[in-house]
């Protein structure tokens, strides 16, 4: 669950294609509250990202839509910037919000050493073949 912060920001420009699409594009910022998947404790993260809209006014104008651009639908004439907006907010939510680094006394296993280093558990099976060829 996230709780988007105030003071968040986007910029969008709208154009018509000649003789192509309507097209909304533009850049989004925010901060979001979020719960340390770590340590259980409260997390803002920042979600940063752009935006380019082809608008569309059915479900055929949608399949026939520039793959570079991600189909809005248009209903009664009306695009509603703010949940469209909100949607892709939501769209850049992390799906394990976490701190740079908790204090939470929790300590990842060491990185195993050198392979090399150990012995191999196949030695022992090429030690009986030797045994038996002798």
């Amino acid at each position: 669950m996230a709780t988007l912060l105030p003071g968040g920001w986007a910029t969008v420009r709208g154009f018509k294609e000649p003789y192509g699409p309507r097209v909304v594009s533009g850049e989004l910022q925010c901060e979001a509250g979020m719960i340390c998947q770590r340590c259980l404790q409260a997390v803002t993260v920042t979600l940063k990202g752009s935006i380019r809209w082809g608008l569309v006014f059915s479900e055929r104008e949608m399949q026939s839509l520039d793959q570079r651009l991600d189909p809005v639908l248009v209903e009664e004439g009306q695009l509603f910037l703010r949940q469209a907006l909100e949607d892709e907010m939501v769209l850049l939510l992390p799906i394990m919000p976490m701190h740079d680094s908790c204090d939470n006394g929790w300590t990842p296993d060491p990185e195993p050493g050198d392979v090399s280093e150990k012995t191999s558990p196949f030695a022992v099976l090429a030690a009986l073949k030797n045994e038996q060829r002798s």
